[in-house]
């Protein structure tokens, strides 16, 4: 096998960075550069880029903390060494040994890896090595999503909801300013129910949505004039997220349940649907309320790991496979 070489991100690679997550088994928007860099000030950047001699065969958005501590890009949901598909085992136990080992001769100790979820790739792979690298699973996530044209419809209790809501004359509608939802709906939402804030402010998001136009939408949910609930949906190649989702007050009416049936209904015959996760304080707990309310419209689960893995642990993959 040709020797590979890795090497640092840097702003001459953009172009080749982009190209190659546009191809990538685990497509997400997250992993474009102009998406990990909104909050630049906040991570500082440490991704890399595996060549099998000059083709680029793997790559990982990554930063380092101030321990020296290298992570899966803190600023995204999910991470590690992305490929194209097809890749063999092989090549991918080459990566990993070869990313390990410049990690090391960097001094870097330690790398935490949090794990891409199932429904974003076919390739569970990245498990196997994980374990075949002595990597100690620091956190599981429960994350919730609905399989490509699996929605029919959502169970007993949910119907109920979408019934109440008909004489209501709610209209579901794109929305391109995003600052009504987050300033009445979303952030006074979560203060209440989580006591957070959005991970994004409303400027964040409209500046990432200018960017990424096709790829990020809002939907509201409106009853004359006014919004009572609505979506922030992250669209992929295969794969349409949930990323913000929140109704106002009254929200008990079914204006929420109302909004997310029309998505999925609209999505979910082309495209797996994402819930994401429903787990708090750092993956301890699981929100039983928030859990069930994704189950009602019958979301199945796959867990997502969070791995902390010795770079000197490089060794144990050679000679996995005979």
């Amino acid at each position: 096998m040709k020797k590979l070489h890795v090497q640092r991100y840097s702003a001459s690679n953009k172009q080749t960075w982009d190209t190659f997550v546009s191809d990538v088994e685990a497509h997400s928007i997250l992993f474009y550069r102009d998406f990990m860099e909104y909050h630049s000030d906040r991570f500082q950047d440490y991704s890399l880029l595996v060549f099998q001699e000059k083709k680029l065969i793997a790559i990982f958005p990554a930063n380092i903390d101030g321990e020296g501590i290298v992570h899966s890009h803190q600023g995204l949901s999910y991470g590690g060494l992305l490929f194209k598909p097809f890749t063999s085992l092989a090549l991918r136990l080459e990566a990993y040994i070869f990313t390990l080992k410049f990690l090391e001769e960097k001094h870097v100790s330690d790398l935490f890896v949090k794990e891409i979820p199932q429904c974003y790739s076919n390739d569970s792979s990245n498990r196997l090595i994980f374990q075949w690298l002595n990597g100690t699973c620091i956190r599981t996530d429960i994350y919730s999503y609905l399989p490509k044209a699996f929605y029919q419809k959502p169970n007993r209790n949910r119907l109920r909801y979408l019934e109440k809501v008909r004489d209501l004359n709610i209209v579901v509608k794109p929305m391109e300013s995003y600052s009504e939802f987050w300033e009445h709906v979303l952030i006074p939402n979560l203060k209440q129910r989580f006591e957070v804030n959005p991970v994004h402010t409303v400027d964040e998001i409209e500046g990432l949505a200018n960017q990424f136009n096709k790829q990020i939408r809002l939907y509201g949910a409106h009853q004359s004039d006014s919004i009572r609930a609505g979506v922030v949906l992250f669209i992929h190649r295969d794969v349409v997220h949930a990323q913000y989702s929140a109704g106002d007050e009254g929200r008990s009416d079914g204006s929420l349940d109302y909004l997310i049936d029309f998505v999925i209904k609209k999505y979910n015959s082309a495209k797996i649907f994402s819930f994401g996760t429903s787990s708090e304080d750092q993956g301890k707990q699981v929100n039983g309320g928030l859990l069930y309310w994704k189950e009602s419209f019958r979301s199945v689960h796959d867990v997502q790991h969070f791995f902390n893995i010795k770079t000197a642990n490089h060794t144990a993959l050679i000679n996995r496979l005979r």
